[in-house]
């Protein structure tokens, strides 16, 4: 008999709780993790989505979240499916590239094991670890209703007009969540209640998504299709990362699918833009042409690449309010719908499986019981939120090393960029030094480490709560 039931959006039994989530890639992770963690918890999983297609580009996993996969019990199954099987660490090139004849900025003699993968063949990993029957398609949530009591069951209204009850909603959502839309919603309705107004206006305005000021052309480029000359030349043969980068936007470029494509990355970001409500559609196919433009003049590497793309999907890039909590009541934030970030640190996914892996432990601990599991919630909020949120802030950083922004490069205009003399030697090594010391945390850090130490958080928590 489970312990309690969930919805990854759910249904329950006795020593049960439901979960709910979306089918992304954190909300499957996270049902992998209660499989493996949580076995006697039921779940299911509600994708909004009418089905779930294989649609994306490259994903790359570092070595922190590689051991997520590790302890997990997945990595056999996703070596079949990554470029360098078990031999995946190499250099990771940064360039400037918008003048005539770029220059190697920083070498990253990478030591960690990164793992490149195609969105969709991950996708079909996970979701080969999952009974189909817990995997829900077409049920888009419209609101929720948490008892008044904090003991009975949570409804869901999807917007088809069915319902169906969890003792726990996990919201994986995504960016534009509509389990944090109603949470924060009732959390704003509540601060009304009680006469703050201003407070109730800034927990509305954590609802929708905040455009970061930037896009991305996603293509993908089959080696397959390339003439012999292309086949041989350096840019298409690099073992990991090359990121060519100049003011306001970067080309990434970086091998999937056991090196049978290379996945291209065109971003471009917008100063002043950030905040500003996007115009258009997120996302939307593009062409060759709309792509290219952004970088005439760059460096020959970079036109061999944008020579080979037919064209690709443009991203405009969303990210999360830091948001004041992740909890109310038996109701969580989980990965983007938490903390959707800026993508140059290459971070975002990892910090979604993070959380999914702590939750999964948490809920899976021996003395976790449908009315302590509020314990769980409240220990995952404490300390993922300020660690997620400070990896966020990184990636803005990031951002503007990787397009020659920030405080300390005000002054340089595309056109002074583009003449490739108006920065000096040392000025290109801060901005090398600079995106390797961004990328340290993970270096200087230990996931085991860390979730041992919250495994110890969470007895301590669990013992003050007897």
């Amino acid at each position: 008999m489970p312990k309690f039931n969930v919805a990854i959006m759910s249904v329950v039994s006795p020593r049960s709780f439901a979960y709910c989530t979306g089918a992304g890639l954190s909300g499957l992770a996270f049902g992998i993790g209660l499989q493996k963690y949580a076995p006697d918890i039921d779940f299911e999983i509600y994708e909004a989505a009418t089905q779930l297609s294989e649609i994306g580009a490259g994903v790359g996993i570092q070595q922190r979240t590689w051991t997520i996969m590790q302890a997990m019990g997945i990595e056999e199954d996703l070596l079949k499916i990554t470029e360098h099987g078990e031999d995946c660490s190499y250099p990771i090139v940064q360039r400037k590239s918008d003048q005539a004849e770029g220059v190697e900025v920083h070498r990253i003699q990478n030591m960690e094991r990164n793992y490149s993968f195609h969105r969709a063949e991950l996708q079909k990993v996970y979701l080969a670890k999952l009974r189909p029957r817990q995997v829900h398609v077409g049920k888009r949530l419209a609101s929720y209703t948490q008892p008044e009591d904090g003991t009975g069951p949570i409804e869901l209204q999807f917007e088809d007009g069915t319902t169906a009850t969890c003792d726990f909603l996990f919201g994986c959502d995504g960016v534009r969540s509509r389990v944090r839309a109603v949470m924060y919603s009732q959390l704003a309705e509540r601060a009304e209640a009680a006469g703050n107004a201003e407070e109730a206006a800034e927990l509305r305005a954590l609802i929708p998504p905040l455009f970061s000021g930037g896009v991305v052309h996603r293509c993908l480029i089959r080696k397959e299709t390339l003439p012999a000359e292309a086949v041989g030349h350096p840019a298409f043969n690099h073992p990991g990362i090359v990121l060519y980068g100049g003011k306001n936007m970067h080309l990434i470029t970086y091998p999937i699918s056991s090196g049978r494509i290379l996945n291209v990355g065109a971003g471009i970001s917008f100063p002043g833009k950030e905040g500003v409500p996007y115009q258009g559609p997120w996302t939307r196919p593009v062409g060759r042409e709309e792509i290219v433009k952004y970088f005439e003049g760059w460096e020959p590497d970079v036109q061999e690449v944008l020579k080979y793309v037919d064209g690709g999907i443009l991203w405009a890039i969303h990210v999360t309010g830091k948001l004041p909590t992740y909890i109310d009541g038996q109701v969580a934030l989980v990965g983007d719908a938490a903390h959707a970030m800026m993508h140059h640190l290459g971070s975002g996914s990892g910090q979604c499986y993070e959380d999914a892996w702590m939750l999964a432990q948490f809920l899976g601990h021996a003395n976790i019981t449908k009315e302590n599991a509020s314990v769980a919630l409240r220990v995952y909020d404490e300390i993922r939120r300020p660690f997620a949120q400070r990896v966020a802030d990184l990636s803005i950083r990031a951002a503007e090393l990787h397009h020659f922004n920030g405080p300390e490069l005000a002054w340089l205009t595309p056109e002074l960029s583009a003449t490739g003399t108006a920065m000096t030697d040392e000025q290109l090594k801060g901005i090398g030094e600079g995106t390797e010391r961004i990328r340290a945390w993970r270096d200087h850090s230990s996931l085991i480490e860390e979730n041992a130490a919250a495994m110890r958080r969470m007895d301590e928590a669990l013992a003050a709560a007897a």
